[in-house]
């Protein structure tokens, strides 16, 4: 046995047809409706939640920044606030105190008071104790005649400095008050007793506004021992609770314009908080957004897109469903008819019914094609681009959208790209609707094939601006490519009973017909004029004219014969079923040219509201 190269050489073109036919057997297979139409569905619907799921991404960060950044403005604002009315407490802590110290005596708040240099009344309130605690002066009622066991006057015993005593509950149910003291010394620099300002502790707070805080924010003011001094939420006010100090507010001043998105530990909500320790004074403030509230209209949003999605979806399983249907509807029909023509003579009906349907076709063709094109250059590469260079820069996005160039171009690119993407949205959704109508055109092509089965036909109110729209839509991409201007004159008149079906199939066919004869229609301007006029015998006239290539005289009695053409690539099918479709509705239909180069037109006539069955 010959095992050499040359053996090797003559197997070799077998082979290669043996692959070739297999690669092609496969590729039939491929392009099966049964896995084509599925094969478009999970594409479709892979595009539809792609860019649904991308959206949601891409608001939720955006809301999250949003929050994050409203909150660190917040305590920005907050710390302000706070530290002036604090500065405010000390500086009259330290003119009384100066003012005791020169001489004034324990009536030094009277004549204070006299001169109108005590901070106001109505909000502050002023003591003062002596060195055993007791308070030997008030612009009030004292609540306590002695104070030596409170930290406020412990710590002045110590050294002066400006301390801040824990919350107390006020007369008032829900009522805090904060007191605030300074060392007063003797006159040899000893300990003679201390000077306090009583301030209700809601003034600490009074700056929250529910309509941008929300129901669940937080504004407080927090002790470096840990101790809030002041919290409010809501309308609920709140003191002395005890926190981690060091875990509530960070160390770092880079990290303290830091918000962070935690589960306060108080009451379990999870908010976006910014805390800041306040410089000279032993307090820090605390500010926090709740989460749930900041992206409830995010949250909001995000459903609206998942059931947009969710009926996006199913009206692409519908479709593709309806197609997968209608294709195998048409394949047995196609097979029903060959095997009807061969057994019955009936080879000129399944002929029409092709005809017709390659017609339509043509239209469903366009319509894919220009579903392809938008699925092709759709934008939403751009967002998918968009979202990577956002999860390359997750750890410092904000640094990264403030101060790089590309992310400063990164929201407003956001911005502009989200109509671009609703422009897709609503060209794709046209196209499918487009298509939907030419499927049922299918359909109901198929389905007139039950009237040769002796079935009637069944009439429907039918406007003849839409009848000509369809007519004209199925033709859109030839009369578009070729440059064909038309001309309609349609007389007005309301929904006439009518079979929609047959006019249709007639009108595309002459359409068509006319479109062809354009071809070579040099010197001139193509054109097709299309005109309807109610007649007083209660008909229908419809007239198609062209200004193309005309007809022979001696064609003019062959035009409407089967398997009749004057073209190279035609087939004489479609003015003979138009001739048939006429007949059916009880009418007729007509041809008339001056000659060649003269141009032609066609005339059908059908009485309103009648049918053959």
């Amino acid at each position: 046995m010959n095992t050499g190269p040359a053996a090797s050489s003559s197997k070799s073109p077998k082979g290669h047809l043996t692959t070739a036919a297999a690669a092609l057997k496969r590729a039939s297979y491929a392009r099966a409706p049964r896995l084509l139409f599925p094969a478009i569905a999970v594409v479709g619907l892979a595009l539809i939640w792609g860019v649904t799921l991308n959206m949601i991404r891409v608001e939720r960060a955006a809301a999250e920044r949003a929050a994050a950044v409203a909150s660190r403005e917040f305590a920005e604002t907050y710390e302000g606030q706070v530290v002036r009315a604090l500065r405010e407490v000390d500086q009259s802590l330290k003119f009384i105190k100066y003012a005791h110290e020169l001489g004034g005596g324990q009536d030094v708040l009277h004549k204070l008071k006299a001169r109108s240099l005590l901070p106001p009344d109505l909000l502050f309130a002023v003591s003062i104790a002596d060195s055993a605690g007791n308070v030997v002066a008030s612009t009030r009622a004292p609540e306590l005649p002695n104070i030596a066991g409170q930290s406020i006057f412990q710590e002045q015993r110590l050294h002066d400095t400006f301390a801040v005593g824990p919350a107390r509950p006020g007369k008032e149910p829900g009522e805090w008050k904060l007191q605030f003291s300074r060392r007063l010394n003797a006159a040899g620099g000893g300990f003679s007793g201390v000077v306090m300002i009583t301030v209700d502790a809601a003034y600490f707070v009074s700056v929250y506004e529910s309509s941008r805080m929300g129901a669940q924010g937080v504004l407080g003011v927090l002790g470096t021992d840990g101790v809030f001094r002041v919290r409010r939420t809501g309308d609920t006010l709140t003191a002395g609770d005890a926190v981690n100090y060091a875990a509530t507010v960070p160390v770092a001043d880079d990290a303290q314009g830091v918000a962070t998105l935690s589960t306060s530990a108080w009451d379990g909500v999870q908010r976006y908080t910014s805390a800041r320790q306040l410089n000279d004074f032993p307090l820090a403030v605390v500010v926090g957004l709740s989460a749930e509230e900041q992206l409830a209209q995010t949250r909001q949003n995000m459903e609206t897109y998942s059931w947009r999605a969710v009926r996006a979806s199913l009206l692409v399983i519908l479709v593709v469903a309806l197609l997968g249907y209608l294709s195998r509807q048409l394949q047995k029909s196609r097979t029903q008819l060959l095997s009807n023509a061969r057994l019955a003579g009936m080879a000129e009906i399944a002929t029409n019914v092709l005809h017709n349907v390659g017609n339509v076709l043509n239209s469903v063709n366009v319509s894919a094609g220009v579903i392809d094109t938008w699925l092709r250059t759709s934008k939403l590469k751009g967002l998918a681009r968009a979202v990577h260079l956002m999860d390359e820069h997750g750890d410092d996005l904000g640094a990264f959208l403030a101060h790089d160039t590309r992310g400063k171009l990164l929201p407003s690119y956001l911005r502009e790209l989200a109509p671009a993407l609703e422009l897709e949205h609503e060209a794709m959704a046209a196209e499918l609707g487009a298509l939907c109508k030419s499927v049922d055109h299918i359909k109901e092509v198929i389905a007139a094939q039950q009237s040769h089965a002796g079935k009637p036909r069944f009439m429907e109110f039918v406007r003849l601006s839409d009848l000509v729209d369809d007519a004209l839509r199925m033709n859109a991409s030839a009369l578009t490519r070729h440059k064909v201007e038309i001309v309609r004159n349609l007389a007005e008149s309301p929904a006439l009973p009518l079979d929609r079906n047959r006019l249709l199939q007639i009108l595309v066919n002459l359409i068509d017909n006319a479109k062809q004869a354009l071809r070579d229609a040099a010197g001139r301007t193509p054109c097709i004029t299309l005109s309807a006029v109610l007649t007083p015998e209660h008909s229908l006239r419809i007239t198609v004219a062209d200004n193309g290539e005309g007809i022979a005289p001696e064609n003019l009695a062959l035009v409407f014969s089967h398997g009749f053409t004057t073209r190279s690539n035609g087939h004489g099918f479609g003015l003979h079923s138009c001739v048939l479709a006429a007949q059916e509705m009880g009418g007729s239909l007509t041809a008339r040219s001056a000659g060649i180069g003269q141009g032609a037109t066609f005339t059908l006539e059908v009485p309103i509201g009648a049918t053959q069955g």
